[in-house]
């Protein structure tokens, strides 16, 4: 996927698939490119054990992502 396709998703539940075929859900975050040329994104999960802290899995660049769905109805990917 492009960035462009990405970046109205942002902040918002999500689930994405993933090149390798993953499946994740959560809050996508964005941040800039920092000089190496693509947008690192963030899937924040709520934490796997009560009281523990967030899945947060970090994704470099938007080819990384091939499929991307609004998951706001889905308490699963809820932040």
């Amino acid at each position: 996927m492009h960035d462009n396709e990405i970046q109205p998703f942002v902040g918002t539940a999500v689930r994405i698939t993933m090149a390798d075929g993953r499946i994740l859900a959560g809050t996508l975050h964005a941040h800039g490119d920092q000089g190496h040329g693509h947008v690192h994104y963030a899937v924040v999960s709520d934490p796997i054990a009560k009281g523990g802290e967030p899945v947060v899995e970090m994704i470099h660049g938007s080819d990384q992502i091939t499929d991307i769905v609004d998951a706001s109805d889905d308490p699963a990917a809820v932040e």
